[in-house]
């Protein structure tokens, strides 16, 4: 698979080390990036291509529903995680630029098919 191209943003304090999502993202040939605060990811949105962002709801300075606002006018995918005493579930927020709040959360394994299936979609793109 060649995601070359492809830029994920991961919002949050424990996105910061090394763990299992940003290795099987990598693994998948997405891009990543991480920010550690609602101001860090805005810099970044606007200073550069972004077209995953998976953030945490709480962060330092605010929350991942805030900065859902800052995604508006960009072609992204955003899902706020949103945790749950030994886990968490994912929240689909925003669908190729359009709100999707209200949409059913995603279970872990059911959120790693979403973006396998996703990088299988880029790639396919991307090889025509």
């Amino acid at each position: 698979m060649n995601l070359s191209g492809t830029h994920v943003l991961l919002v949050g304090q424990s996105f910061r080390s090394a763990d299992a999502l940003t290795n099987r993202l990598q693994r998948w040939g997405f891009r990543c990036r991480v920010a550690g605060s609602a101001r860090s990811a805005s810099d970044l949105i606007r200073s550069s291509p972004v077209h995953l962002v998976l953030s945490e709801t709480r962060l330092p300075d605010g929350t991942g529903f805030g900065l859902l606002g800052t995604l508006v006018g960009f072609r992204v995918t955003a899902f706020l995680c949103l945790p749950d005493e030994d886990s968490c579930f994912w929240l689909p927020a925003i669908d190729e630029g359009k709100q999707c709040l209200g949409l059913p959360a995603l279970r872990p394994s059911e959120f790693a098919s979403t973006l396998e299936k996703m990088a299988q979609i880029l790639a396919a793109a991307s090889a025509n």
